[in-house]
């Protein structure tokens, strides 16, 4: 039983961000000018966007790995090689891709434009993101991992715990 909101839960639920936060700064008929879907982003002001997977190690949970379900800044040429290659069942030879984390993470002050790499992965799987290694405690929390309380407090930050 969640010790915050006294559900059930089988593991510990990714959070996932819908969009890139840059795709809900634009207006509405701005939008209608790019295409965002589940898995890709193109502003019609030449921004790029990749969903990626944001690990971190868990401590004292119940699971290995809290997932964050993250968007990437991509180049218009590294895009444009994944999304040519969205449909290979080798997409991890494109190897690296830098990037920068689209995404503010709840919990993570600051943290939106860090530096990362991602590193896709075969048969459609969305890529990780690796960050570069950085003083910023999110980039601390993939290295060296993240607590259970911590992860609560991301899933449920309006509940108050005892």
């Amino acid at each position: 039983m969640c010790p915050v909101c006294g559900q059930t839960h089988d593991g510990v639920p990714a959070w996932t961000y819908g969009v890139p936060d840059y795709w809900l700064g634009l207006p509405l008929e701005r939008r209608a000018l790019g295409a965002c879907n589940e898995d890709l982003c193109r502003t019609p002001d030449g921004r790029f966007f990749v969903r990626a997977v944001l690990e971190l190690p868990l401590i004292g949970g119940p699971e290995p790995t809290f997932e964050l379900g993250v968007w990437g800044a991509l180049s218009a040429a590294d895009f444009d090689r994944y999304v040519d290659t969205f449909d290979h069942e080798d997409q991890s030879k494109l190897g690296r891709m830098v990037s920068h984390l689209a995404n503010a993470v709840r919990g993570f002050a600051g943290s939106q434009s860090l530096l990362a790499a991602l590193r896709p992965q075969d048969q459609r799987k969305r890529p990780f993101m690796d960050l570069e290694p950085a003083d910023h405690p999110l980039a601390i929390a993939q290295r060296e991992g993240i607590s259970f309380d911590k992860v609560l407090t991301i899933i449920h930050p309006d509940e108050v715990r005892h």
